[in-house]
């Protein structure tokens, strides 16, 4: 079963079920996870720009959907921006997030992948 760390707040919102979009860079790790995969979800405690805390099998979910995108931008604006950022008001707002942990120039080199999921046993 892979593994997928996911900032604190985040988890809280899968298992509320605000959050049931995750986006990565199209690298070779996120390119192997496909529709009907068990994924299971890190959580990730940050303070800064670290990681401080990890607690492992948090949640775990199951893959619904794979889509693949040029950017973050193109996925924003097909997808529901809440879905993926749910603190978003607006798809810039959200763009806004993915700008803090993924530069421009990996995302034009990876392009990006959108995974639908909904939390399972």
């Amino acid at each position: 079963m892979q593994e997928m760390g996911i900032e604190s707040t985040l988890v809280e919102a899968i298992n509320s079920g605000e959050k049931t979009i995750e986006a990565r860079l199209g690298k070779p790790k996120f390119l192997k996870i496909h529709e009907d995969d068990i994924i299971s979800v890190r959580e990730d405690l940050w303070l800064g720009d670290e990681v401080i805390n990890s607690f492992p099998d948090a949640v775990r979910i199951k893959i619904t959907q794979v889509l693949y995108f040029e950017s973050f931008e193109d996925m924003l604006n097909a997808v529901d921006h809440q879905a993926a950022v749910p603190s978003a008001k607006t798809v810039a707002d959200a763009l806004k997030t993915y700008r803090k942990y993924y530069s421009e120039a990996d995302e034009a080199e990876y392009g990006v992948v959108a995974f639908y999921f909904e939390v399972t046993e």
